[in-house]
């Protein structure tokens, strides 16, 4: 298991973590969340050993492996295909063993890395890596392209697969979904719910969280906090607590307003001055319970339109490509109050076919034609770049104002600092230059501006790769309000399912309106990753019956699995109790932790029941952090025996 144990982790002088604690047992998945800054990709680049706690543990099995996605990597000619294979350092290695042998042509070293190949089932192996090739939005035909073929986005796709290769124990995931599109966001939920070890992904995807986690861990004020379920789950624990942290906020003011009268009407009373002067040091000792903040800090509205034509662009026979056709003879009505999502896998032309529809580009064939009074107000990804980084978001907006000005006034620096305080630009972040803007900020201020110009017709493409869980819910709720058009381009499954009403689906240089569900589109094109087949397996099986004794050695091999599981069988009996006996417990801290959430407990008549609650909360911890000791240890004596025996043979 992952042991994090009272850390303190610092960047600079600012303190992320402090006494935070969270264990991940082997198998579970987890969704790290909390608020952008918070310390989410701190923490796991400290589990990776890439930065040093400033206080407490982390511990894991020193067997085990942790897969990431490496950030850096080294120029390389390898194509794509290989440099996943590669992912897999186990049977890398094994390859390698093959190729010596056949260059120094001995036999036996042969038979002993053919042996090692079957034993990781290392004939599945290029089958995987084109299956998660497929998976991931890849063509058949881009498997020999090498590394630097391919475009920054499609290049972290490919370091995922690779990460996702890996024969790892552990998955350590940050924001996953990022650069994929929604088909491919459906693949890696199916293929992370199939994934036998444990998880930690980062991500502000709601449908993606629910799907796969089993557990959430939340990091607020500098502590890890964390609650059983998938992320539905996470939201009802939280909003109770909220609640019940709000009733006990106001209990609390006014037994604090009781102990402040009477100190004020007793204190110069001798008679009552030392019954006062106990209630000085009682009103000291209360903590205060926290009111209830707005947990969404971002609230803001499209404005109504004033007009909306009907229809509001036809496009008619339109034709579009650059060296191959992408767009051919598209025949499209978008209708006042359409609500379109547009889906097809990357490279399929989404985009170019936004472009074409806003005139940003001109068609080679055909003719978009926009309805007088159209105001579209388009949003993408090369839009954050093309923010002016020395200005601030009061200059862009002013400027903005200046370019659209229709009745000769211009907007007052009041009204527009107003405005952009409704997206979090409040006070000096109004008049901070754009340049020291995190990607999400940008993004806000590009939302801002658009929402500024009045649209009847909003285009949006992949509007939340920059933005949190709070900008994500405020833009959902405003989007559901707006009465104009839409069209949306999104991997983020809950915004799509929450916002449209049909779908084009833009595929082999065809643009359709797709009849079926959501589901069933996914659904239709998991089926189809799931169809590539390749012949790899017998082509390896082949190679390898050419081998000499291979069937002694395999019998050898077999021989010493089955002598590791009898030497360590003790070993595996008592993991197997442990793991029960830490799942029980846990489950029951958890329910004492609710219940210590009751005010109800702590009034005068349950004493004695909070008591003995306090007293078992301790006993589990005490029971808990025992029982994880004996894991650890009880893992070590497994490798040691393991090494040990393969060693011998």
């Amino acid at each position: 298991m992952l042991s994090i144990q009272s850390i303190d982790l610092m960047v600079g002088k600012q303190q992320l973590l402090q006494s935070a604690s969270l264990t991940i047992h082997p198998g579970q998945k987890i969704g790290l969340i909390g608020q952008n800054g918070a310390g989410k990709s701190t923490l796991l680049k400290a589990i990776l050993g890439e930065l040093s706690l400033d206080a407490g543990t982390i511990q894991l099995p020193a067997n085990w492996i942790i897969g990431c996605v490496q950030q850096e990597l080294a120029v390389t000619d390898v194509n794509a295909l290989q440099f996943v294979i590669d992912g897999d350092e186990l049977y890398a290695d094994v390859q390698q063993s093959i190729r010596m042998a056949e260059e120094k042509g001995n036999q036996d070293d042969l038979v002993h890395a053919y042996d090692r190949l079957d034993r990781i089932s290392g004939y599945l192996v290029p089958q995987k890596a084109k299956q998660l090739l497929f998976g991931l939005g890849f063509e058949e035909e881009a498997f020999s392209k090498s590394l630097s073929a391919f475009s920054g986005g499609w290049q972290v796709r490919l370091k995922l697969a690779r990460a996702l290769m890996q024969r790892s124990d552990l998955l350590l995931l940050d924001e996953p979904t990022n650069h994929l599109d929604i088909e491919a966001v459906s693949w890696l939920v199916q293929w992370l719910k199939s994934y036998e070890g444990a998880v930690i992904v980062i991500s502000h995807d709601r449908f993606f969280l629910d799907e796969v986690v089993s557990g959430v861990a939340q990091i607020e004020q500098q502590k890890i906090h964390f609650f059983s379920g998938n992320f539905e789950s996470f939201e009802r624990q939280k909003n109770a607590q909220l609640m019940q942290q709000q009733s006990l906020h106001e209990a609390q003011k006014v037994q604090m307003q009781h102990l402040k009268t009477f100190i004020s009407r007793f204190k110069a009373k001798a008679s009552k001055a030392k019954q006062a002067q106990s209630r000085v040091k009682a009103l000291e000792r209360m903590e205060e319970i926290a009111a209830v903040q707005a947990v969404n800090p971002f609230k803001f509205s499209f404005f109504q339109p004033d007009y909306l034509p009907d229809p509001m662009l036809k496009v008619e026979g339109m034709s579009f490509g650059y060296d191959k056709e992408i767009i051919h003879n598209a025949n499209l009505v978008l209708r006042a109050g359409d609500r379109i999502g547009l889906v097809g896998v990357n490279g399929s032309g989404k985009s170019t076919l936004l472009k074409l529809l806003i005139r940003e580009l001109q068609p080679q064939a055909g003719k978009v034609i926009h309805a007088k009074g159209l105001k579209t107000g388009y949003f993408a990804q090369h839009q954050l770049e093309a923010l002016t980084l020395d200005w601030s978001p009061l200059q862009h907006l002013i400027q903005l104002d200046k370019q659209n000005i229709e009745d000769g006034s211009l907007i007052s620096d009041q009204d527009a600092r107003s405005f952009l305080g409704r997206f979090g630009f409040t006070n000096e972040k109004a008049l901070e230059a754009t340049k020291h803007f995190s990607g999400g900020e940008k993004a806000r201020l590009s939302l801002a501006l658009m929402v500024y110009q009045k649209p009847n017709l909003i285009i949006l493409d992949e509007p939340t790769n920059h933005l949190d869980m709070e900008t994500r819910d405020a833009l959902d709720m405003a989007l559901q309000e707006f009465n104009g058009a839409l069209i949306l381009v999104t991997h983020d499954r809950h915004l799509l399912s929450s916002i449209v009403d049909q779908y084009w689906w833009v595929h082999a240089g065809q643009v359709e309106a797709y009849f079926g569900s959501l589901d069933e589109y996914l659904n239709q094109r998991l089926q189809w990753i799931k169809s590539q087949k390749v012949d790899e397996r017998e082509q390896q099986i082949d190679k390898a019956q050419q081998v000499p004794n291979k069937k002694e050695k395999r019998q050898a091999g077999a021989q010493l699995r089955k002598q590791i599981q009898q030497a360590t069988s003790k070993q595996s009996s008592r993991l197997k109790q442990v793991e029960k006996a830490l799942e029980k417990a846990q489950l029951e801290l958890s329910e004492l932790h609710q219940a210590l959430e009751d005010s109800v407990l702590y009034q005068s008549e349950n004493a004695e029941r909070l008591t003995e609650t306090l007293k078992r909360e301790a006993e589990l911890k005490e029971s808990l952090a025992a029982m994880e000791e004996e894991w650890l240890m009880l893992e070590e004596e497994v490798m040691e025996i393991t090494e040990r025996l393969s060693s011998n043979e």
